[in-house]
């Protein structure tokens, strides 16, 4: 493991030119730019506020500033979304780079990551600026912003070092992630409250819910960026022992990823 961190490490730059070209590439020749990073997450909000915010009437509840829960919840869940979508496919999309040249496979998939990671934060930039637009105080948990990012980053990077090397043998695993994806996001509180299933289901079943390690991080960022003293009774969720589940798994799928992506990395040559 040492010498394959090293190696990484070594090839630092190319991750840095990489993560630097996805960036590019996505909004080449746009008249606007970064800015349609932005679209995508205000076209959701717009969807899921008057479907559940007015319909659904998640406002009469007690849910003051609905808009920015959700968008607490969006933003980073599209980021944990979108770096799946990318690094999935990321050895195969590069086959020309895999059979021809040698370095650290993982950049690749990492560099997606990183690339998503850029727009996420100037995403959360957006949101925070619309709080302080809006008035709304900001708890002192803001400051933990890098600590949980860094989180979701270690999370999604273990899912994407499994996903990418298996995809690579096995080119249903891009299908499969999709589907996963859009299952997994309705199981995830981010357009409805926490509470919804506290009240609604038993304590067990509660706590098969609480095994997605999503669920906690998402409840996390709402609790850095929604949770204040104007939203009452349903401010954020916060649980300890979850948040240290969290840190487990992740931790654990990072190693155990990283591990399985490097000792497959060197048969890639062939099934690309």
């Amino acid at each position: 493991m040492k010498e394959y961190l090293r190696k990484l490490f070594f090839y630092r730059e190319l991750l840095y030119n990489l993560t630097v070209k996805e960036v590019k590439v996505k909004y080449k020749n746009s008249f606007i730019g970064f800015l349609w990073s932005m679209v995508n997450p205000v076209m959701m909000l717009a969807v899921y506020y008057v479907a559940f915010g007015i319909i659904f009437r998640l406002r009469a509840l007690g849910m003051t500033r609905y808009e920015f829960y959700l968008l607490a919840g969006i933003l980073p869940w599209n980021f944990f979304s979108l770096s799946l979508l990318q690094s999935v496919s990321a050895v195969v999309n590069n086959a020309d780079l895999v059979k021809k040249v040698y370095f650290p496979r993982e950049v690749l998939p990492l560099s997606y990551i990183g690339a998503a990671s850029f727009h996420f934060l100037l995403q959360e930039l957006v949101l925070v600026a619309f709080l302080l637009i809006f008035r709304v105080r900001l708890s002192p948990w803001i400051f933990a912003l890098p600590l949980l990012l860094l989180l979701q980053l270690v999370f999604t990077a273990g899912l994407s070092f499994y996903l990418s090397a298996l995809n690579v043998f096995f080119r249903d695993v891009r299908h499969f992630t999709e589907i996963a994806l859009l299952a997994w996001f309705w199981i995830t509180p981010v357009v409805y409250p926490i509470s919804f299933i506290q009240d609604s289901f038993p304590a067990w079943a509660e706590r098969i819910y609480m095994l997605n390690p999503m669920a906690h991080i998402v409840l996390l960022w709402q609790r850095i960026t929604y949770n204040s003293p104007v939203n009452g009774p349903q401010a954020a969720y916060f649980s300890v022992e979850g948040f240290l589940y969290a840190v487990a798994l992740s931790l654990f799928l990072l190693l155990s990823g990283y591990y399985l992506f490097c000792r497959l990395e060197g048969r890639f040559a062939e099934f690309v």
